[in-house]
């Protein structure tokens, strides 16, 4: 009686283990689609936004789900007078996330040239 209560014990202490192990990459696999869903939020807004209002942009947002905080940080640079360089980055205050980045360059629309 006594040997098939500690086996019954060591398969309970290894399922207790595994089911641990799965609701944390669980967690981690809803932390990234939330993460993805906002960088994909802002990289919508900075394609849509009017070149000249690019410079609005500017700004850092947070966003909650749950205990997990979302920042993302979008910063736009003249890198010549018709275009700028625009970088967004998506970071967690999960303990061992890592920050997500996407640069991209926007143009300024030239006015089209008239036929001949």
């Amino acid at each position: 009686m006594l040997i098939s209560l500690v086996i019954f014990s060591a398969v309970v202490m290894g399922l207790a283990g595994l089911s641990f192990q799965v609701a944390k990459r669980s967690t981690r696999a809803t932390d990234q689609a939330l993460i993805t869903s906002v960088m994909l939020t802002h990289l919508d807004r900075g394609t849509t936004v009017p070149y000249d209002s690019l410079y609005l942009l500017a700004a850092c947002d947070t966003s909650a789900s749950g205990q997990a905080r979302i920042i993302a940080c979008t910063t736009v640079t003249a890198t010549s007078p018709r275009i700028s360089s625009v970088q967004i980055v998506v970071r967690t205050t999960v303990p061992g996330g890592r920050p997500d980045t996407v640069t991209f360059d926007r143009g300024k629309v030239r006015r089209p040239v008239p036929l001949r």
